[in-house]
C-alpha cells in the first residue's frame, strides 16, 4: 500500500505544570515497511535492527511520525441487575433492550460458573439477534453489553469459530488504526492522561534523583508517558538517561507498532537531548536472568497495571521485581478487574465499569466513527483478555487473591500519591468540556471518578 495512503497523526505528551509541551511526532512508517513489517514475528527479546538493545544509539535520521477497594456491588440474586448498573436515564426503547440484555448476560455467566458451557452458549445465541450489529450505535449499556457477549462467547469457543477482538491490529493499517485511536482516546477523555500524569509524577517524586531511571513496563501503550518522563528530565535534571524495557505478548503487539514506538521515543530523546535506550522482551518466553543482567546499576521502577499479567503470576512477578532491585511499583487499576470475586460477579463488575466509561465517552461529545474506532482498538480487547484469563483461572480451580494483598504479601509498601500529582489532576480535569468527572485521594491511591463510578485509580508501591 502506498504510504500516503496511510493515515499519519501526532501523539503529544501531557503537559505538565513545568515547561512548554513539546511536539511528539507523527507516526508513520517509511515506504514498504508496512509489508515487510507484516511477515516479522515477535522474537524472544529483540536486540538490533528495528528493536535495538541498550547499547544501540539512538537513530540519527528523524523519523516522519510524530488502587483502591472494590466498589460496591450490584445485588447478584435476581434480576433487575440492568436497573442497579445503568450509568443514567436512557431512551425507553433502549432501556428495555439493555436490561434484558444484562439479565441475559448474567445468566449466561452464573451459566458459566456453575459449569453449563452449553446453556451459556444458548443464551449467548440468543444474544446476538437482540443486540445491534453496530454496537457503537447503541447506549453505553448495549454497548457495554455486547463487547462482553462478545468476549465471553470467545472464552467458551472450543472450535475457533468466532474471531478473537486480538486480531484487529495484526496488519499494519490496522497498526495505524490502533494508534489513531489511542491517540483520539487520549485528546478527548482524561482517563489516559490522568494514568500518566500520575504515574510520571511517582517516578519523578521517588527516583527524580537519580542519573540513570530504568523503567520496566508491562503494559507500553504507546509510550506516550515515558516521553512526558523524558520532557520532565530534561528540564529537571539535565543528563539524566532513560531506559525502557517493554515486555509484551506478541498476541497484543505487532512488531511494527513496536517499531514505531521505538523510533518516536527515541527521536523525542534525541530533540531533547536525554540519553535513551529501549528494548522488548516477549512475555510468554523472557528469562529472568536476561532481565537481572540487563538492570544491574539503575534505579528501576516497573510499571505494572492490574490485569498485565495473569493473576495467579502475579506473586512470581513481584518477587522477581524484588529480585531486580526496583525501588518503586505503579499499579494502574482499571476498576474492571477484581480477579478475586466468583467469575459471574467478575464479569458483572467488570461490565460495570465499562458501561460508565462509555458513557463518559459519549458525554465528551465524541462522534460515534471515533468511538467506534477507540472501543474496537482498545477497549474491546481488554475486555476480551479481562474475560478469559478470568475464565482460564475458574477453569483451573485458581484461588486469586486481591491484587492489593498479593502486593502487601510480597512486602510491598504503599506510597501515597503526591499533593502535586493530585493538583495536576485537577488542573487536568478544568480542561475537560463537560463537568462530572472527579479526582479523589483514598488509602494512598489517586482516584479518577466519572459521575458515581471509579474509572481508573494509580497507586504507588515502594519494595
Amino acid at each position: 500500500m502506498p504510504t500516503q495512503q496511510l493515515t499519519t497523526f501526532q501523539l503529544l505528551p501531557p503537559a505538565h505544570a513545568h515547561g512548554d509541551r513539546r511536539q511528539y511526532q507523527q507516526f508513520r512508517p517509511s515506504p514498504g515497511a508496512a509489508l515487510h513489517q507484516q511477515q516479522h514475528h515477535l522474537p524472544h527479546a529483540f536486540h538490533g535492527g528495528a528493536f535495538p538493545s541498550f547499547d544501540a544509539p539512538a537513530p540519527a535520521k528523524r523519523h516522519p511520525m510524530a488502587g483502591a477497594a472494590p466498589p460496591k456491588l450490584a445485588p447478584f440474586a435476581g434480576h433487575g441487575a440492568a436497573a442497579a448498573l445503568k450509568p443514567k436515564a436512557e431512551a425507553p426503547a433502549d432501556d428495555g433492550a439493555a436490561a434484558a440484555a444484562v439479565d441475559q448476560l448474567t445468566e449466561a455467566a452464573r451459566l458459566v460458573e456453575a459449569g453449563d458451557a452449553y446453556g451459556a452458549r444458548e443464551i449467548l445465541a440468543r444474544l446476538n439477534h437482540r443486540l445491534p450489529a453496530a454496537p457503537a450505535a447503541g447506549t453505553p449499556l448495549l454497548r457495554s453489553a455486547f463487547y462482553f457477549k462478545e468476549a465471553l462467547s470467545v472464552a467458551l469457543d472450543t472450535t475457533g469459530a468466532h474471531a478473537s477482538s486480538a486480531a484487529v491490529a495484526s496488519t499494519p493499517v490496522d497498526v495505524l488504526l490502533k494508534l489513531g485511536a489511542y491517540k483520539a482516546f487520549s485528546e478527548l477523555s482524561p482517563v489516559l492522561q490522568f494514568a500518566h500524569f500520575t504515574c510520571v509524577q511517582a517516578v519523578l517524586d521517588e527516583l527524580g534523583g537519580a542519573g540513570c531511571i530504568h523503567v520496566l513496563d508491562f503494559d507500553i501503550g504507546v509510550g506516550e508517558q515515558w516521553a512526558s518522563l523524558m520532557q520532565e528530565l530534561a528540564q529537571r535534571r539535565p543528563g539524566a538517561a532513560l531506559k525502557v524495557t517493554a515486555l509484551v505478548l506478541p498476541s497484543t503487539h505487532h512488531p511494527l507498532e513496536l517499531q514505531l514506538i521505538h523510533e518516536n521515543l527515541a527521536n523525542f530523546a534525541a530533540e531533547l537531548g536525554v540519553p535513551f535506550q529501549f528494548v522488548v522482551f516477549n512475555l510468554d518466553s523472557v528469562d529472568p536472568t536476561e532481565l537481572l543482567a540487563i538492570a544491574g546499576g539503575d534505579a528501576i521502577a516497573v510499571h505494572l497495571p492490574v490485569g498485565s499479567v495473569h493473576a495467579a503470576a502475579v506473586p512470581s512477578v513481584l518477587h522477581l521485581v524484588r529480585r531486580l532491585g526496583a525501588k518503586l511499583v505503579i499499579s494502574v487499576d482499571r476498576s474492571g478487574d477484581r480477579g478475586e470475586l466468583p467469575f459471574a460477579a467478575h464479569l458483572l463488575q467488570a461490565f460495570q465499569s465499562c458501561a460508565f466509561l462509555l458513557e463518559s465517552l459519549d458525554a465528551v461529545g465524541t462522534e460515534p466513527d471515533v468511538a467506534s474506532k477507540i472501543e474496537r482498538f482498545l477497549i474491546q480487547p481488554k475486555i476480551e483478555s479481562c474475560v478469559i484469563r478470568r475464565h482460564q483461572a475458574a477453569a483451573a480451580g485458581d484461588k486469586l487473591l486481591p491484587w492489593r494483598t498479593m502486593f502487601t504479601s510480597a512486602g510491598f509498601v504503599p506510597v501515597h500519591i503526591s499533593n502535586f500529582a493530585e493538583a495536576q489532576a485537577d488542573s487536568l480535569l478544568k480542561k475537560v468540556p463537560v463537568r462530572g468527572f472527579r479526582v479523589e485521594k483514598r488509602a494512598g491511591s489517586l482516584v479518577l471518578h466519572w459521575q458515581r463510578a471509579e474509572l481508573v485509580s494509580v497507586s504507588a508501591w515502594r519494595c
